[in-house]
């Protein structure tokens, strides 16, 4: 077992997958104190994910072998392949229970990532969630589908709507900059991409330049990192590539491996972007200055 103290988040050991599903255990019966001790849980399961899954390779590498298995061919190389051995079970359990503890942690307390501003952003992920509790075919990886099933369309629109997040994270940054830092209506040609423009449109509504800084340092780390390379690849396939009647396919992994992209995004926004309060403040003083 782990060894850490919850005040001051010093994690004395590595953290084990085992202390992820503790640690979602303790969220979901509510043994913390406040929200304060929920959001230091928070920084724990956040430095996990990052080395997990953007900073290790291992779990990329077998998703791509899982996805050429499954008839998607993404031409994913890796320079120094990582010889971990995992089977389709342990990536599934990583995934699984990094979806569950992000989901536990985003939705538990009424005062995480509760800016009106991302009052959509916040409903497409409960909705999602809600949907692979209801639909066996966003969890079930084992079953491979033909074009013809109800469950290869549920995958299919799945992952575009959830992906849709990061062009509303986009476009809900430029508005606000636009309208309260600029002045200037939006432009309604203008063609943006979260990687390139998300970070630079919503500094003004940090906390802090150190604040600032870090959400970029996260925000990186994740678009520099095969999963995101991997994510992006599988989408451009599904928009642009067709489907063979002769084959069967299932992204269920890669569904749930967007949604630990975006709900590591989203606490990254809770954590260093100004509360909903402060928030507010600020472009009410925007408008009136």
């Amino acid at each position: 077992m782990y060894n850490y103290f919850i005040g001051v988040n010093i994690v004395a050991n590595k953290i084990t997958l085992r202390d992820v599903a503790h640690i979602c255990k303790l969220i979901k019966n509510k043994e913390y104190k406040g929200l304060s001790e929920l959001k230091a849980y928070s920084d724990i399961i956040q430095n996990y994910i990052d080395e997990t899954f953007f900073m290790n390779e291992a779990i990329i590498e077998k998703l791509v072998k899982y996805c050429e298995n499954s008839s998607r061919y993404l031409d994913i190389n890796f320079k120094n392949e990582t010889n971990i051995d995992l089977t389709v079970e342990d990536v599934s359990n990583y995934i699984k229970y990094s979806k569950n503890a992000l989901e536990l942690l985003i939705f538990s307390e009424d005062g995480v990532f509760n800016h009106k501003v991302f009052v959509e952003i916040r409903s497409i992920v409960r909705y999602f969630i809600k949907k692979t509790y209801k639909m066996e075919s966003l969890m079930n990886f084992n079953t491979l589908y033909g074009i013809t099933t109800d469950e290869f369309h549920q995958q299919n629109e799945t992952f575009k709507y959830l992906y849709t997040i990061f062009d509303k994270l986009t476009y809900i940054a430029n508005h606000l900059k636009c309208k309260y830092l600029e002045k200037t209506k939006q432009n309604p040609d203008t063609s943006l991409k979260f990687f390139n423009d998300f970070l630079k449109d919503i500094s003004f509504l940090s906390n802090s330049p150190e604040d600032f800084e870090k959400l970029t340092n996260v925000i990186d780390l994740i678009t520099y990192s095969r999963a995101w390379h991997f994510i992006r690849r599988l989408r451009n396939l599904l928009e642009h590539d067709f489907a063979d009647p002769n084959f069967n396919y299932n992204i269920s992994l890669s569904i749930n491996l967007l949604f630990i992209i975006i709900g590591r995004i989203v606490l990254a926004l809770d954590k260093h972007l100004k509360n909903d309060e402060n928030l507010s403040k600020t472009l009410d003083k925007l408008r009136n200055s």
